[in-house]
């Protein structure tokens, strides 16, 4: 490839362009877009662009599921469980410490009401979710607005698994079907043909309801993969204690798995392995010593496994090769900056990489892939030329929300810094030196690594249009946060609980842009 190619079809589109992976709000549209180049172009043959997804999707979204998702619905959640499911839930699922039964679902009741039209599925799974948040959720029997946490309901449970059986605090639960067709159906039962959802209370105590819900826009209207996200009022009760139940507003979340994948990938692509990429026993930051077995592997609750890299497909077939290789790729501290363009291009979605990174610094999560090695899922696409994508999770501690007022709420340092900033250590994932960090002579042990300028140079462009093109603006945001119903829309202007408000936030992003970056050409 002829040097600066990839940087000139990003900042000079002149001829044919494709739009690639319009996933988020249906009046926005994707600005990321790969210019359709011809031979002349001197495109290396080793180098592999690669192709986009969103195109012939296995799974077609239905016209019900863009509903759901519209911030522009009205939407209600009624969950009602018994007392012996709520006990289970507060007794074997509340503890971080212990997370033996943090993977098994109760029965409840749930209803959903869309825009006036209420259905109910009988028997949904549902247990908590989360790692730190994890706590007591009733007080005195009932649920209380004083003790909420975050649950996960799945809508294909049959409650007639083996642990059903062998599990003595699961027996309660044991569902025996007479009907085999019946099970089969429940096998097959969605909610607008996703498997689950997450609902998260707002844990943060952020005012605006909307901080996460915006940054997941940002990232699917520039053409990323990135998990939808509405608000809805919930109501949890119990059953005949039905005058304590509470009503509160939650955050509801597409969960990132092969569904989501089938919507996004055609049918020779959306075979591929999915990792879900947390930082509990290890770093999820590509140690070039991580092994299968240790921190790669299938998290198991029941045994305290959890690997930095958790596989959620292919567990049966999956020799983990795809991860093991873009490892050793990222690891490559010798070779020249040429030498690991080409290699790191036919691995990873690069160009998408730089365009999600420029987009999570400006969010500014401080328990992000890039500043503490955390919350994030990798997607290896199936098919002859596989390739990795970057997935955002877990963004709700952005935009100035989040319970650590570290450097001004991660605004107080460099776009290029050489830092994990959560922790202040040096950056210890090698893929930052060679495409973000604006120096790789220090004492970090990435002494004299070639940084790979073109990847660099388009980091730099998308956070000036982010900003310059006011794409990250307090007037987008306050039109994201209003388009929700009023009933339970968050103050676009609010801050709360160890917060500050967007506007704030966005100041003192800018400022921190103009001072440590005095290149970039920054016009607000």
């Amino acid at each position: 490839m002829k040097k600066n190619t990839i940087l000139k079809t990003l900042l000079f589109p002149v001829s044919i362009t494709l739009l690639v992976g319009c996933t988020g709000n249906p009046n926005n549209s994707s600005w990321r877009t790969t210019e359709l180049t011809s031979s002349e172009d001197g495109f290396d043959e080793e180098y592999y662009d690669p192709e986009p997804f969103n195109v012939n999707p296995v799974l077609i979204s239905t016209e019900a599921y863009e509903e759901f998702w519209n911030p522009s619905s009205a939407i209600s959640f009624d969950i009602k469980m018994s007392s012996k499911a709520a006990e289970f839930i507060d007794n074997y699922q509340s503890s971080h410490e212990d997370s033996k039964y943090h993977d098994y679902y109760v029965p409840c009741t749930f209803t959903f009401t869309i825009n006036g039209r209420a259905t109910t599925y009988e028997e949904v799974g549902i247990r908590q979710k989360g790692n730190m948040s994890r706590t007591h959720m009733l007080i005195d029997g009932a649920f209380s607005l004083n003790s909420l946490c975050h649950y996960k309901l799945s809508f294909k449970e049959t409650f007639d698994d083996e642990e059903y059986d062998t599990i003595s605090q699961l027996q309660e639960f044991k569902k025996v079907w007479e009907d085999d067709a019946a099970r089969k159906a429940r096998k097959k039962r969605t909610l607008f043909d996703m498997e689950k959802i997450d609902i998260k209370w707002n844990r943060n105590h952020d005012e605006t309801n909307s901080k996460q819900g915006f940054a997941y826009s940002l990232f699917r209207d520039a053409g990323l993969l990135a998990p939808h996200e509405n608000l809805a009022r919930v109501t949890l009760g119990i059953s005949g204690k039905e005058d304590r139940n509470i009503t509160t507003t939650y955050e509801v979340l597409e969960v990132i798995d092969s569904v989501f994948i089938k919507r996004h990938f055609d049918e020779a692509r959306a075979d591929g392995d999915l990792y879900k990429c947390t930082w509990q026993n290890a770093k999820a930051n590509f140690a070039q010593d991580y092994k299968v077995g240790k921190e790669i592997g299938i998290e198991d609750n029941v045994s305290g496994y959890h690997p930095a890299y958790d596989l959620k497909t292919n567990k049966k077939k999956s020799n983990h090769e795809r991860l093991l290789n873009l490892i050793q790729v990222i690891n490559d501290k010798t070779s020249s900056a040429e030498a690991f363009r080409i290699k790191i291009s036919n691995v990873l979605d690069i160009e998408g990489f730089m365009l999600y990174e420029a987009i999570a610094f400006l969010c500014g999560n401080f328990d992000d892939m890039r500043n503490n090695a955390n919350n994030y899922y990798l997607y290896f696409s199936s098919g002859e030329k596989s390739i990795a994508y970057v997935i955002p999770y877990d963004f709700d501690r952005c935009f100035g929300a989040g319970s650590q007022n570290i450097k001004k709420y991660f605004t107080d340092f460099s776009a290029e810094s050489t830092k994990m900033n959560c922790q202040g250590w040096w950056q210890s994932n090698n893929l930052y030196w060679r495409t973000i960090c604006k120096s790789s002579d220090s004492a970090s042990g990435h002494k004299n690594v070639e940084r790979v300028e073109e990847f660099r140079s388009m980091y730099q462009h998308h956070i000036e249009r982010l900003l310059n093109e006011k794409i990250v603006s307090t007037n987008a945001f306050k039109q994201f946060v209003n388009s929700y119903p009023v009933d339970y829309r968050g103050n676009p202007d609010g801050a709360g609980q160890d917060n500050i408000t967007f506007d704030k936030y966005l100041q003192y992003k800018i400022e921190a842009v103009k001072k440590y970056t005095s290149s970039y050409d920054i016009k607000v």
